[in-house]
Formats: C-alpha cells, sequence, structure tokens
C-alpha cells in the first residue's frame, strides 16, 4: 500500500516523531562538562583581642614590686604574667617577636622607676623573659616568643622585672609606663 502525503501533513508527522522521541523515545541530549581550581592561602598572623584601629592594644597589665621601708636594701621581682590584659593568639609557628622600650625614665640605656617628677628620686629596674631575670630585654632589641599548637589561643608575654631598692629612698610611690611592641 502506498499512501501519499500532502506537504502539510508530512510537516505534521513530522512534528509527532519529534513529540514522541521527546516523550518517551530516545532522549536528545547535550552534555557539557568542565573543571576548576579552588584554593585558600592561610597566612601566618596573630590576633590581639582588643586591638584599636591605630594598632593599640591598650593597657595590658603591672609589673607590681609591692610596698617596702624607705630603708629597705631588698630585691624584689614582678611579673606581668598573672595581670595580662590582653588575650594573644597567633598561627602556631609564626615568627613572633617583642621588643620593650626604655620607658619615660630611661637613662643610659637603663630603665628607671621615677617618683612623680623628680627626676632625682629614681630606681633603676630590669625587664627579663624569665623570673630569675637572667635572660634581660634590653631597650632597643627584640625578643623571640615561641608559637605552638598548644600555647597558640591564648600566649602569655614572657615580661618579668628586677630592681634592688637602695635603703636611701624619699618615701612616695615610684612608677614608669612601659610600651611593648609585638611583630610578626
Amino acid at each position: 500500500m502506498n499512501v501519499r502525503l500532502t506537504p502539510l501533513q508530512r510537516h505534521a508527522l513530522a512534528a509527532l516523531a519529534v513529540l514522541v522521541a521527546c516523550k518517551g523515545g530516545t532522549p536528545v541530549r547535550a552534555e557539557t562538562t568542565a573543571t576548576f581550581d579552588l584554593a585558600a592561602r592561610i597566612e601566618p598572623g596573630c590576633l590581639v583581642d582588643g586591638l584599636g584601629t591605630d594598632g593599640d592594644a591598650g593597657h595590658m597589665g603591672t609589673l607590681d614590686f609591692g610596698s617596702d621601708s624607705s630603708l629597705s636594701t631588698a630585691t624584689h621581682t614582678a611579673s606581668v604574667l598573672a595581670t595580662q590584659a590582653i588575650r594573644l593568639r597567633c598561627t602556631p609557628g609564626v615568627a613572633l617577636l617583642m621588643a620593650v622600650d626604655g620607658g619615660a625614665h630611661a637613662l643610659s640605656g637603663v630603665r628607671h622607676l621615677q617618683r612623680g617628677s623628680d627626676a632625682a628620686a629614681r630606681i633603676a629596674y630590669n625587664v627579663c623573659r624569665d623570673a630569675a631575670c637572667a635572660q634581660p630585654i634590653t631597650i632597643g632589641s627584640t625578643t623571640g616568643i615561641a608559637v605552638m599548637a598548644s600555647n597558640s589561643e591564648d600566649i602569655s608575654l614572657p615580661l618579668h622585672a628586677s630592681l634592688t631598692l637602695p635603703g636611701t629612698l624619699s618615701a612616695g610611690t615610684y612608677s614608669d609606663t612601659l610600651t611593648v611592641t609585638l611583630s610578626w
């Protein structure tokens, strides 16, 4: 049997074939694949909680030598560990450096506590890395602080001090203010 179709019928039949193919016959496919890379770089660094936009962390603690008689020649020590008011966190293994300036009353490379504005009423003192003050932190030098996984979330700064009273001091409060600079 030979069937003859008009052009309109042929067109309708072709459209039906496409519809059947899309509905359950062999689907028409176009597949495209591509890859892309992802990367992240973690830079070593530190975070000082409470750091202002000017880089100033504010008051970090107190080295308190206590009280004694004006005639005393005793040696006193102090540590900032118990009063450290900043929280320092660093990437483990970062190269953390600390410098301590000469304070407000340094003279000839030696730090001094001073009573008020009286430059004649001074007590020399040393700042050190250790409680025995066997490892001094001199003015203008830097000292490394070890940052490991065990202390990276709360690093204590090794700041200790020692002074020996001369036994000839006037009564009063002797003080100084030091600036600690951290770099990494």
